[in-house]
């Protein structure tokens, strides 16, 4: 009897773990990687997605009505940039599904998604974002999964300010005055160096742009 008991027992762990090992989870079939590729201002979020061999994800884009569920990249909303136009895609495969009279957009391999933005901040900062997915064969589909990530972006400072610091060039600076190689006098309004006009004073010229009068070379 104690032998039959083991024999029982055995096959109980056996089919438990064949049970175990036929989980099957969105993750351990796509993989993705995102990156930013950037030129001053303009950036793009670009998301690397890899399928294992048989496994792909639906199309970003799918013909109105489709019961598919679309690859979408979703960033989180900030002053710090904003969007440009919407996400992009390689051309996806596709497929008429005979049995369920469905027109299928999908890709599989490694496809790149990409999504356009503007830098709005001089300071580098990060973005956080949710992939979202589903994953299928040719027999099932898995459910539907969220994958958050983060990626760095460079802030971009505006080029006239620097440009115009770089020019002034003091050799003798106290406070909100400032003097020029050449003689000429500066004056500091709201952090923006102004050359004082001959004949007036710097306290006067000061004065002067604060109260909202225009300067003119």
């Amino acid at each position: 009897m104690k032998g039959l008991e083991k024999l029982i027992l055995f096959v109980a762990l056996c089919s438990s773990l064949t049970g175990n090992a036929q989980l099957e989870f969105p993750e351990d079939k796509v993989h993705w990687k995102f990156t930013v590729e950037q030129d001053g201002e303009d950036a793009t979020v670009v998301g690397t997605i890899t399928m294992e061999e048989h496994w792909h994800v639906y199309a970003a884009h799918l013909p109105e009505g489709s019961y598919l569920i679309p690859s979408t990249i979703k960033l989180e909303s900030s002053n710090k940039f904003k969007l440009v136009g919407k996400i992009t895609e390689p051309k996806p495969i596709f497929e008429h599904d005979e049995l369920t009279g469905d027109d299928l957009y999908y890709h599989s391999n490694t496809v790149k998604l990409k999504q356009k933005i503007k830098v709005l901040s001089d300071k580098d900062f990060t973005i956080k974002g949710t992939f979202t997915f589903q994953t299928c064969d040719d027999t099932h589909c898995l459910p539907p999964h969220d994958a958050e990530f983060t990626v760095k972006v460079k802030g971009v400072e505006e080029e006239g300010d620097d440009e115009e610091e770089s020019a002034l060039e003091f050799v003798e600076e106290n406070g909100d005055e400032a003097k020029d190689k050449e003689g000429n006098i500066y004056v500091k309004v709201d952090n923006e160096w102004y050359k004082v006009p001959e004949g007036n004073s710097v306290a006067f010229y000061k004065k002067y742009l604060t109260l909202g009068g225009q300067h003119e070379e």
